[in-house]
């Protein structure tokens, strides 16, 4: 079969591979969209794979990439039940131990030596067929696409920063960065009742998609922070998501959040970020990072999607997987915002 292969930094390969092996518990998918990832991105520009197997999985490089996957059930292992072949489905790619005090204490999502489907186990979403735990199959519905469910996973990382941050109907919100995991947090935003959103985006085009998604868009080139108190009647957004990755955006974040208010970092950082403790106590605002999802985050998202609450159009585009390297090149230089790779027509 084909599959884009990691073999190390700026090392992805389209190649022909041998399809996976079939085990018990498990379930086989006919990839058919796979979404490229800020994680991709990192793995493929500086982090590479790595060459000791995980503890979890036993897994090491080269690695099949591919983490936001849906597709077509083909065949299922002995022992699996309430899934059957030709089930169209979405795949939660979080694989986790059960038996580390984080998942005992019901935080399966933060384990200790978590590992995901596309990244650190065998196998991938940027191939024809690949693998996974029965458990990690979520069967959809009629009313949502292949195309949509390919987007669950990091709908899925939005929806649970937003339900960490006590976010309400009624009260507002700052999104610092509309790429993927900026537009996705707006949008479970606004599915969950909050519609005092302001987004704060460098890039043009991204500003454009994001008001043609229907929110209010800011350039940060201009005084952010002012913006938001203006319409905030002085006290400052009640929660601040920050999805941009870079330290001045905390910073912004710190400064724009009302007291008491919160701020959820969603993003990764290249660069040591400095931490304004005066600036925080003065405020005392809450301050959190985000990881994954549970499962039922995951299946709300399914849910919602169902409902119409999550439009593509305008954010979200397709590439074959024949051109990947390029799609993966373009979503880096900022030229594409969220890309779907069309790995085969199921």
């Amino acid at each position: 079969m084909r599959a884009a292969v990691l073999h190390g930094v700026e090392d992805l390969r389209i190649e022909d591979v041998p399809e996976p092996t079939l085990r018990d518990g498990d379930v086989l998918i006919g990839v058919a969209f796979n979404g490229i990832c800020g994680s991709d991105l990192g793995l493929v520009h500086s982090f590479g794979v790595s060459e000791h197997p995980h503890p979890l999985t036993g897994a090491c490089g080269p690695q099949i990439l591919g983490h936001e996957f849906s597709g077509v059930v083909r065949a299922i292992g002995a022992g699996v039940t309430d899934i059957a072949v030709g089930d169209r489905v979405a795949v939660q790619p979080t694989y986790r131990c059960g038996t580390c005090a984080r998942c005992q204490d019901g935080h399966e999502h933060l384990c200790e030596v978590i590992a995901f489907h596309g990244i650190n186990a065998d196998g991938g979403g940027l191939s024809e067929y690949t693998a996974v735990p029965a458990e990690s199959v979520h069967v959809l519905p009629e009313a949502v696409s292949l195309e949509q469910a390919a987007v669950v996973e990091p709908l899925a990382v939005a929806l649970h920063a937003v339900e960490l941050s006590g976010v309400q109907p009624g009260q507002s919100a700052l999104v610092l960065g509309a790429g993927p995991i900026g537009i996705a947090t707006a949008l479970n935003l606004r599915a969950g009742g909050v519609d005092r959103i302001v987004l704060s985006e460098p890039s043009e085009t991204r500003r454009a998609i994001a008001a043609g998604l229907g929110f209010d868009v800011l350039d940060p080139n201009a005084d952010t922070v002012a913006a938001v108190r203006e319409r905030t009647d002085g006290a400052g957004a009640d929660v601040v998501f920050e999805c941009a990755g870079v330290g001045a955006a905390v910073l912004t974040a710190l400064v724009a959040v009302r007291p008491r208010g919160a701020v959820v970092l969603l993003a990764t950082y290249k660069e040591e970020v400095p931490l304004h403790t005066y600036l925080m106590m003065f405020g005392e605002m809450r301050l959190m990072s985000s990881l994954a999802y549970s499962r039922k985050e995951f299946r709300t998202v399914i849910d919602r999607m169902a409902d119409g609450a999550y439009p593509l159009d305008g954010w979200v585009e397709r590439v074959p997987l024949a051109d990947v390297v390029e799609g993966v090149q373009a979503v880096s230089e900022g030229r594409r915002m969220k890309v779907l790779v069309e790995v085969a027509d199921v």
